[in-house]
């Protein structure tokens, strides 16, 4: 298959989120067909092997190494404030899997969950710079409904229910060049936001873009986002903190607001309180500066968008799916 992709100047992508997976195929016009059979192969015929089941055990396992070996410890802390919203349970449970979790997994462990849920009832087939006509009809070609089988793994609604979450590490951080990389407690504060088909999910894109934040250091050059919140008022004051930054995670039932933040361990305290300090004056007043500012900057993001066909992708999916807001609601 990868010599086909290769005559067909074809790129393959697969990326998972904690409630959605996309998988993609950037070729030329001329070989839709071939593509939609490719998706159609690996979403609904696929086989997995040993030696394949073997090398994903093995690529996680890097995976999880190079965790303990890098400063970017973000997904690990989004993992566990999402746990810690939701009760473990639904979209809080762990994305990162646990080493020791690898081995237990089997064959038939993945192919049970594949014919589960792997079905053409679950799936929306989108794309981007082709005829529709000519996808509609390769797409029943190769996804016919009546392939469904097995019933399902139907969720319990997603539940925010709140709570706490930690993990300690004694282990020193690697050594990078001359030096070792500092050693940081990491914090994460988050509170309900909206789900991405209520009406208040706009006003929480606003917040977050107004919140902003980074790095202590600004590896877009000089000025860069210096201007959002958490800039001006927590590292522009604060020497100790090593990163601040908000984030927003929306799904189809419910949303989570986050501020993330890392210091040196001896300031751990403080920063809990300055994050807490920050949520509390969200609601003390915007002012009118801020806000347009915050606005003009969400509305260039989005159309920046505009430009990548695999972001236009991945929106007009989501709109087939779960009614995703329109570019003109915005």
């Amino acid at each position: 298959r990868f010599v086909v992709l290769w005559k067909l100047s074809s790129g393959i992508n697969a990326e998972y989120g904690r409630d959605v997976g996309v998988y993609t195929i950037s070729c030329l016009p001329d070989g839709l067909e071939t593509a939609t059979e490719i998706l159609s192969q690996a979403l609904i015929h696929g086989k997995f092997s040993d030696s394949e089941i073997e090398a994903a055990r093995e690529s996680i396992a890097c995976e999880l190494e190079m965790f303990k070996l890098g400063a970017d410890q973000e997904p690990i802390v989004t993992d566990c404030v999402h746990h810690a919203a939701y009760a473990g349970k639904s979209i809080g449970r762990f994305k990162i899997c646990p080493l020791e979790s690898l081995t237990e997994i089997s064959r038939s462990d993945i192919m049970s969950f594949y014919s589960s849920n792997f079905r053409p009832s679950r799936m929306v087939l989108v794309g981007v710079g082709v005829d529709h006509g000519d996808l509609v009809k390769f797409g029943a070609k190769y996804f016919p409904s009546d392939l469904s089988t097995g019933s399902g793994q139907d969720e319990p609604a997603t539940v925010y229910t709140g709570g706490q979450c930690y993990r300690h590490d004694d282990t020193p951080p690697p050594m990078i060049g001359p030096q070792e990389l500092p050693t940081l407690t990491h914090v994460s504060i988050g509170f309900e936001s909206s789900s991405h088909q209520a009406e208040e999910y706009v006003k929480f894109c606003v917040l977050n873009t107004l919140m902003g934040g980074g790095g202590s250091f600004s590896a877009g050059g000089p000025g860069k986002g210096m201007y959002t919140r958490l800039y001006l008022q927590v590292l522009n004051r604060y020497h100790w903190v090593y990163s601040a930054l908000a984030l927003n995670h929306p799904y189809q039932e419910t949303g989570l607001f986050t501020i993330n933040a890392s210091s040196h361990p001896n300031h751990g305290w403080d920063l809990v309180q300055v994050l807490i300090r920050q949520f509390k004056e969200m609601g003390g007043g915007i002012n009118h500066a801020e806000l347009e500012r915050a606005k003009t900057q969400l509305k260039s993001t989005l159309l920046m968008n505009l430009e990548y066909r695999t972001i236009i992708l991945e929106d007009i999916g989501r709109s087939s799916s779960q009614r995703f807001f329109q570019r003109s609601r915005f």
